[in-house]
């Protein structure tokens, strides 16, 4: 969904003769472990985080996700009506950086925002969980009921996959977004700097630490594991950090065999070199 065609028009024939490169690329690891292409030639990627069902942890991996796409991610934080005080000031401050919208198709607001960043003629692809408001967003914008929609579980707010393909749509006041399925898997692919750019304060912390290739977990001298005793750094947002690392180190291993044993080899002398630390000081 996304990509441009080459198309040879001869009187009343239209042929398409060849799709032209992608600039952008939003991908996922699917169940079976195949590269599946979301999205082609997105300028943007919204990231739908429903207040009612919150998960940070989720919404740092779809933000990694949209970095890694080479498009430039925006979280939505759907159904704000429903957000207590202060909710999108936390997510702010825990996404260190990235924009977050408070959107209500209740309500509608945030709608004139995302439709802003749309304008003259960027695309953007809805990114999140089933029920997380996706496809009524999408008719907000369209002002009219495109995109199929139906309403969350009681019991766990989840939604019930009524969006089961991805469409795109011109928005009337300029700009194309794509609506996608809910997924509950969201694997990352391979390291294209998605987990740096999501993740800047720990990235910018590791550089003063001992180890060039620290890993943030045990090692001495570690300005990361410094800055979250001193209460700098949300552990929790360390943990994830370290879970993305781990999987996309996971990813390597399993496509590339020559990366790998390079992988264990830096990590044998790197564990030869913190024991002689350790042995040094006396511990």
């Amino acid at each position: 969904m996304g990509d441009w065609v080459v198309v040879h028009v001869q009187e009343d024939d239209a042929v398409v003769v060849g799709v032209a490169p992608r600039w952008s690329e939003l991908d996922r690891r699917d169940p079976t472990g195949r590269s599946q292409v979301l999205a082609a030639n997105v300028d943007l990627v919204l990231v739908t985080a429903p207040v009612d069902r919150l998960s940070v942890a989720r919404v740092e991996r779809e933000v990694t996700l949209g970095w890694d796409s080479g498009a430039r991610p925006v979280v939505l934080l759907t159904k704000s009506d429903l957000a207590p005080p202060g909710l999108a000031e936390e997510l702010r401050s825990r996404l260190a950086g990235v924009e977050v919208v408070p959107v209500s198709t209740v309500t509608g607001v945030g709608a004139d925002d995302v439709a802003e960043m749309l304008r003259p003629a960027l695309t953007a692809v809805l990114l999140g969980p089933s029920g997380a408001g996706k496809s009524s967003l999408a008719n907000l914008l369209l002002g009219r009921g495109a995109a199929t929609t139906g309403q969350v579980r009681p019991s766990d707010h989840r939604g019930r996959h009524v969006t089961s393909s991805r469409g795109l749509y011109a928005i009337p006041t300029g700009g194309v977004i794509i609506d996608t399925p809910g997924l509950r898997s969201l694997s990352l692919t391979i390291d294209r700097g998605g987990v740096a750019a999501a993740f800047p304060d720990i990235e910018t912390l590791a550089a003063d630490c001992r180890f060039g290739d620290c890993r943030h977990e045990h090692e001495p001298d570690c300005a990361v594991l410094a800055a979250e005793r001193e209460g700098k750094l949300d552990g929790r947002r360390l943990a994830n950090y370290r879970k993305l690392r781990r999987e996309l180190e996971f990813e390597l291993r399993r496509d590339d065999p020559t990366a790998a044993r390079e992988n264990r080899r830096i990590w044998k002398e790197r564990s030869k070199a913190a024991r002689r630390l350790f042995r040094d000081r006396g511990y």
